[in-house]
């Protein structure tokens, strides 16, 4: 098995859930992603401050994630430690059998793969080749918190839409555009939609929540679209411990070797 764009996704799955259990299904909701005369920022756009300062600094967590593009299909077991703004460790595992280990850190990700005996060093900047977007390692951090991804309330632009019970907000420079769709009953963010200028996208879609102290995703689809072609990338929460510090450490093997 070769290392695929869905585990160079996985070693970015940076997100917080919450203290409680509680799951609420939500209803899909889908918007029409157009910059239409947006309006200057309103008191409606504040809604979205509280959903960026969520506090949280540490992570333990075990995910079933499931893979799929035009060519195949997969299933892993992903199991994370991660805190705030600094580090994580993803532990990805098939059929049982640990397969990748990496640590990640603002400015780069090792991997060792486990099956192969090798290691490799890569930029963070490298995932945006297999995200089609440019992230941070704060900013896949806000995405999978249900935080606004590359949040600033200086240059939020309130959208017009037909929706009842809706709020869509855009955020615009000259390399990305996200659309934060926001649901006011719900107080959550229940979609958001990044467009690079080159046209490629991606689309994350919060499907069910943890209720708590800080409600965050249980049940997230992330869709990525390049140049016609679509993944899909599933993750459900199988359990979590949340502000219980973890060490995060990778250690290289002496015998391993750089992977080809």
């Amino acid at each position: 098995m070769q290392i695929a764009p869905l585990l160079s996704l996985l070693v970015g799955v940076l997100f917080s859930p919450a203290c409680a259990k509680k799951t609420t299904l939500t209803n899909a909701y889908t918007s029409n992603h157009e910059i239409i005369a947006s309006q200057t920022i309103t008191p409606s756009s504040r809604v979205l401050d509280s959903l960026f300062d969520q506090p949280w600094q540490w992570l333990y967590g075990k995910y079933a994630v499931s893979y799929s593009d035009g060519d195949r299909k997969l299933s892993v077991k992903l199991s994370l430690k991660c805190t705030k703004d600094s580090a994580a460790n993803a532990l990805i595992s098939f059929a049982s059998i640990p397969f990748i280990n990496s640590f990640i850190t603002k400015d780069s990700i090792l991997y060792l793969n486990k099956q192969d005996r090798c290691y490799n060093r890569l930029p963070l900047e490298s995932l945006k080749e297999l995200l089609g977007v440019e992230l941070s390692l704060s900013n896949l951090q806000e995405l999978f918190l249900g935080m606004p991804v590359s949040y600033s309330a200086s240059s939020l632009k309130e959208s017009p839409n037909q929706q009842l019970d809706t709020l869509i907000f855009v955020q615009q420079d000259s390399a990305l555009t996200v659309f934060y769709t926001y649901v006011m009953s719900m107080s959550k963010i229940v979609q958001q939609h990044m467009v690079l200028a080159d046209g490629r996208n991606m689309t994350v879609s919060y499907l069910a929540w943890n209720e708590g102290a800080i409600d965050v995703p249980s049940s997230i689809l992330i869709t990525i679209t390049d140049r016609g072609k679509e993944s899909l990338l599933k993750l459900v929460i199988d359990k979590y411990e949340l502000n219980l510090p973890h060490q995060i450490l990778v250690e290289i093997p002496e015998d391993y070797e750089n992977c080809p």
